[in-house]
This record gives structure tokens, C-alpha cells and sequence, in this order.
């Protein structure tokens, strides 16, 4: 839709260019660029078309685009119109689904895990000009207003937080003797945010014993140089296709 907050005629120029490249080979030179944290939303849909190939990324994006012209243009409409309302909720019956880990998935079904129900808030909030923080807990993903400090659980219908609240809650779902340290509420960026659902994606398709979606999935991982050392693994994920 041309009438969604932020959408320019350059995005329609983006998308298209997108759309004629290898998903894989454009996740790869973006990911370490100085543009990956501006390309959140890309780096998802990349992902999720690299994995599953009949996604498309500008239906991806423009998705995104609808479901911001749901929301007013704050913190609290965004949580409320997203989670309190139910509109989008975690899936707690089969929370390590590979779907819960695919933008398109998420945006199709309204069900997703923390971490891509809060990628969900993020770019909403970007086409709104509402600053939204990730922030990647040990075990946990929730949000955060940039300019008020509030935390938001996405996955926990919305539940709002100052941070003795979100410490607190992460204690709970942690256990007590959780070491804490104030560290762990730090913005986390978007190549971070990234890796992060790669590695649930990961752990999915090997319990899964998905070949062909690992197969797939390899190339995503090779484009971090942190990873190298995953080549011996990822040629037992080719082995099928040599």
C-alpha cells in the first residue's frame, strides 16, 4: 500500500531489485555491511525466503507495511494493537516450529516465538517513527521504548515492565540463582537479532531432521565469519545434494 507511513517510491526501487537477486547472496552482502542494522525487516525476509522458496520478500515487507497501518503511532498503541489485543501471540503449542522463526510465517499466522514477534514491533515501530529496541535476554526477547524506557513482553501478551519489573520476571522464568547483570538489557542491533533466529531456525531443523531446509539454511550461517567453524557441519548438511 502507497499510503503506508514511510513508504517512498525508492522503497518500490529496493524491493525490486531484491526481488531479481539470489536471497542468499543478498543476506550475505548486507549482513556485515554498515546498512544492517537500517535492514532488519530485509535480513528477515531474506532469511525466510532463503528457507522457504515460496516467500516473497516485498510481500514480506509490504506485509509489514499493513500491519503498521493498524497501529497509532506510539509505544503503548503499537503494544496494545499488536499483543494486548491478541492480534499477534506466542505459540505455546509448538513454540520450536521452524514457521515461528520465519518472518512471512509470522505475519501470515500472528503467532511467532519472542524474538520474531518483537522484529514484528520493531519494524512497526520504524514505519511510525516510533524508536523500539530489541533486547536479547538469556532465554528471553522482549522490547523496549526507546524514549520512555518501558520493556514490553511480546510473547507475554504486551505485559509492560520498568526494569526492576523485567528483572524481576526474567528471575522468574530463569530461576532465582540466575546470575543478572545489567548488561544483558543492552540494545541488541540487528546482525544480532539475526543470528539469534538463525540459531532457533538451527536447533529446529536438527531436531527435525530437515535436510533440505538445512541445506538451505547453511549459506545464511556461512555469512557470519564468527561461525567459520560450522563449514564441517554444514558439508553433512550438503551431503545429500553432492
Amino acid at each position: 500500500s502507497t499510503n503506508a507511513p514511510g513508504y517512498t517510491a525508492a522503497k518500490v526501487a529496493v524491493r525490486r531489485y531484491v526481488a531479481r537477486m539470489d536471497p542468499a547472496v543478498r543476506f550475505a552482502e548486507i549482513i556485515d555491511g554498515p546498512s544492517a542494522d537500517r535492514h532488519l525487516d530485509l535480513l528477515c525476509a531474506l532469511a525466510a525466503t532463503t528457507i522457504d522458496h515460496t516467500a516473497d520478500v516485498g510481500a514480506i515487507l509490504l506485509g509489514l507495511d499493513k500491519v503498521a497501518e493498524l497501529c497509532p503511532a506510539s509505544f503503548e498503541g503499537i503494544v496494545d494493537t499488536l499483543f494486548s489485543s491478541g492480534l499477534f501471540a506466542g505459540d505455546g503449542d509448538d513454540y520450536h516450529h521452524p514457521r515461528n522463526s520465519l518472518l512471512h510465517e509470522v505475519l501470515a499466522r500472528h503467532t511467532g516465538m519472542p524474538i520474531t514477534l518483537s522484529v514484528v514491533a520493531i519494524e512497526v515501530g520504524k514505519r511510525l517513527g516510533v524508536p523500539i529496541l530489541g533486547v536479547g535476554l538469556p532465554g528471553h526477547f522482549v522490547i523496549r521504548d526507546k524514549q520512555h524506557g518501558t520493556f514490553a513482553d511480546p510473547f507475554g501478551s504486551g505485559l509492560r515492565y520498568d526494569e526492576a519489573g523485567i528483572i524481576e520476571s526474567w528471575h522468574q522464568r530463569m530461576g532465582n540463582d540466575a546470575a543478572f547483570r545489567p548488561s544483558m538489557l543492552a540494545p541488541t542491533g540487528a546482525r544480532d537479532i539475526v543470528l539469534r533466529i538463525l540459531n532457533n531456525l538451527k536447533h529446529s531443523l536438527v531436531s527435525r531432521n530437515e535436510p533440505v531446509l538445512l541445506a538451505r539454511l547453511a549459506p545464511l550461517r556461512a555469512a557470519f565469519p564468527e561461525l567459520h567453524d560450522e563449514r564441517v557441519e554444514h558439508r553433512q548438511w550438503l551431503r545429500h545434494f553432492n
